[in-house]
């Protein structure tokens, strides 16, 4: 009897030890694959990821940053406005989806230097806490919602000055980039 008891223990530690790892091996992938998703695309964003802000950003390379982050930022307006005044962003949503996704990418280069040029307002903060769970500012809230039916959803009358704040910091930049060289 002795023994019968000692094996039924021994197989059942053993099937506790295989979904032990088994979780161990679920968590892990799923782990590995939001790391792989979250890594920056290009090797110099990578280089600008391992090493933080100080890597210098040449002021040629903020131009055409900021001439084509100004284009994503216009198509994203204008997706915004089209949705507003349709009342629903469901239609709108797949192309909100594809410009948020770039912005998320590249804003992190360029928020250092256009946040000096950004009027700040509380109601952008208290957006970005609603939606995001985190403080934002006038540029980051209009693409810190997952949807575009949470901008339009949560917007209290802000969204007109936030997209007027977030052009005007765009403009200022772009002058003060001319005014360079």
């Amino acid at each position: 009897m002795g023994i019968i008891v000692w094996a039924r223990a021994f197989a059942q530690g053993i099937g506790e030890r295989c979904f032990k790892v088994q979780t161990a091996l679920r968590v892990g992938l799923i782990r590995a694959t939001a790391v792989l998703k979250s890594l920056p695309e290009t090797a110099r964003e990578q280089i600008r990821h391992w090493r933080g802000k100080s890597v210098e950003f040449p002021v040629e390379e903020q131009r055409v940053l900021l001439a084509e982050y100004y284009d994503r930022f216009e198509q994203l307006a204008e997706l915004i406005c089209d949705a507003a005044f349709a009342g629903e962003g469901a239609p709108f949503q797949e192309r909100y989806t594809a410009l948020r996704r770039w912005l998320l990418r590249a804003y992190p280069q360029i928020k250092p230097y256009l946040t000096g040029h950004m009027n700040c307002d509380p109601s952008d903060s208290e957006f970005g806490m609603r939606v995001a769970g985190r403080p934002t500012d006038a540029m980051e809230a209009l693409f810190a919602a997952e949807t575009i039916e949470e901008i339009l959803r949560y917007d209290q009358g802000n969204l007109i000055g936030r997209l007027e704040r977030a052009r005007s910091a765009l403009y200022r930049y772009a002058d003060y980039l001319r005014e360079i060289l």
